[in-house]
């Protein structure tokens, strides 16, 4: 039997309210697990709303565009309007790999009601800063 691997990422799925606008959202935030010393990468990210489904792609690290030295995990999030109700969150990797989760989002609150055993990506209800 092969080894469990670690997984590669973190998955954050929280209310967000946005600073500009005031509007609520639901944000989904990808980490990596790994931490770069040199630059704070990007997670390039296809998502989309699909009925009761939101799908995510990661397609990859993308360089800073300005080459200011930081250090952190790799991020990449995106925010959809309106979510009321149970949901599947299905996250795609490069490699094909796919994690299905499910989660039901209340006023002002989310509860993951189902993750994969061994996922490649970490799921979690913790709020984060976008920024």
């Amino acid at each position: 039997m092969a080894p469990v691997k670690d997984p590669d990422y973190t998955l954050n799925i929280f209310p967000y309210q946005d600073p500009s606008t005031g509007k609520r959202t639901t944000a989904f935030l990808v980490q990596t697990t790994k931490v770069f010393v040199s630059f704070r990468y990007e997670i390039l990210l296809q998502a989309a709303l699909e009925a009761r489904t939101v799908r995510i792609k990661i397609q990859g690290l993308h360089a800073p565009e300005l080459l200011m030295p930081g250090s952190g995990p790799a991020r990449g999030w995106k925010t959809f309007d309106g979510l009321v109700g149970h949901y599947q969150v299905v996250v795609v990797k490069q490699d094909k790999s796919v994690n299905t989760f499910d989660i039901d989002v209340a006023d002002g609150s989310i509860a993951l009601l189902k993750s994969p055993e061994h996922p490649f990506i970490l799921p979690s209800t913790d709020s984060a800063e976008l920024a």
